[in-house]
């Protein structure tokens, strides 16, 4: 099979100008239905999504959007600050060299779906994955930034809220963080390392612990390299578009030693994912070489200290302003109707926390928890399980709400259940 990457330019890109001035580039694939905003995770961009369709032996792949799209909705692909291939790449403010996930909830996400309901006259759903959920909810609470980032506080304003709410349709979260710990911890109370469960936690791969994230979260001298380096780039491993790879042009029994040589590289790649991942049935090579690869992007040291903060406290806590603003505590702000998908082998976002945290305390009529058992962190943007089992789930959800999103429909907390189970495993 061909190395090169597919052609994601068939979407057409648009951008909204965030209240301190970053230009936040989407891509609008159109459709004449309900409008949808896809928010992307951390170390990946919006083509994430985008993966093309993907037909090969033993495997029938649809991205969600392109599910979506299908069914006639006006699906928006964001990229967060600093994220995306030319020309959708959202440039932040000038002058500024460093952000943190509360600049995407302070900033990005709100010019996002203010552009998006000026242009289409109508609510949007929001589609939030891992920290583009972690975005989405700490929008929908209320988050205000009081003062200048340095100087400034973070606060939950209910007002702002509930004007927040009433401004989409819904909002799915999918493999959402909403506290960043686990059932069982390597750290007792004090913060002290239990030594005795270091190695066995070490070897671990269910979901109720990750001791590997507890570790680096504390390392000092990581977050000294983290901060002399500004940010670990991933971009250089992204497949350059109409080009073909360098091997190509030499003699054709010397450029088939080096394909072969790269899908044995691939393979290795596969292998060690499948490993790290826990299940072989949710992965396929040909979606991380036409999904995952061309879509890996940076990660800035503020996006990473925040994030190791939130371990160290076992919340989801801010980065910027002082005192921290711990988002887990406000969750109860949220009204809107929410659909909340879940791995049951996620061992980054543990589906129990994010029950007991979030699921249980927002304050939507209407809410349903679904617990796919099987599927682990990073399966539900490009595993061909998730095409199979969730997508269907989510498109169900989304039809069943979709008078939510037209001009004119009435704000409220949420539309009866219409006898779905408010929790469920798959």
């Amino acid at each position: 099979m061909s190395t090169r990457p597919a052609d994601r330019s068939s979407c057409e890109p648009q951008r909204a100008v965030a209240a301190d001035g970053a230009r936040i580039a989407l891509k609008r694939k159109h459709g004449e239905g309900c409008p949808v905003i896809f928010v992307h995770g951390l170390a990946v961009n919006a083509d994430l999504w985008d993966i093309p369709p993907i037909d090969a032996p033993g495997l029938r792949f649809r991205s969600l959007p392109a599910v979506l799209q299908k069914a006639g909705y006006d699906v928006w692909l964001m990229n967060l600050r600093g994220h995306g291939s030319p020309p959708t790449h959202s440039e932040p403010p000038a002058g500024q060299r460093d952000y943190c996930v509360d600049h995407f909830v302070l900033f990005d996400l709100p010019a996002v779906v203010d552009h998006v309901r000026r242009v289409t006259g109508r609510r949007p759903f929001v589609i939030g994955n891992s920290m583009g959920a972690m975005t989405t909810a700490g929008w929908l609470e209320g988050t205000r930034l009081l003062g200048e980032d340095a100087e400034g506080r973070l606060v939950a304003d209910a007002e702002a809220a509930r004007v927040r709410n009433g401004a989409v349709a819904g909002v799915v979260l999918v493999e959402f963080p909403a506290a960043l710990r686990w059932p069982r911890s390597l750290y007792d109370e004090r913060g002290n390392l239990r030594w005795n469960d270091l190695l066995s936690a070490w070897r671990a791969h269910d979901a109720d612990m990750n001791g590997s994230f507890e570790i680096l979260a504390r390392a000092g001298w990581l977050q000294a390299i983290l901060q002399a380096a500004g940010e670990v780039r991933l971009d250089w491993l992204r497949p350059r578009p109409d080009t073909q790879p360098w091997w190509a042009g030499l003699p054709r029994p010397v450029a088939e030693i080096f394909e072969r040589m790269n899908e044995a590289l691939l393979a290795g790649v596969s292998r060690f994912l499948v490993h790290h991942k826990g299940h072989v049935a949710n992965f396929h090579r040909e979606t991380l070489r036409q999904g995952l690869l061309p879509a890996v992007d940076h990660m800035k040291v503020g996006v990473l200290l925040q994030l190791a903060k939130s371990v160290r406290a076992r919340s989801f806590v801010s980065w910027l302003g002082h005192p921290d603003h711990d988002y887990t505590r406000h969750y109860g702000n949220i009204t809107t109707r929410t659909l909340v998908v879940m791995g049951g082998l996620d061992r980054i976002a543990n589906a129990d926390v994010t029950r007991d945290v979030f699921f249980q305390r927002i304050a939507s009529a209407d809410k349903t928890f679904y617990r796919f058992e099987g599927l682990a962190h990073g399966d539900f943007e490009y595993a061909p399980a998730a095409c199979r089992r969730v997508y269907p789930v989510i498109r169900a959800w989304l039809d069943a709400r979709r008078a939510y999103c037209r001009r004119g429909a009435a704000v409220g907390p949420g539309a009866p259940r219409e006898g779905a189970n408010p929790t469920a495993k798959v």
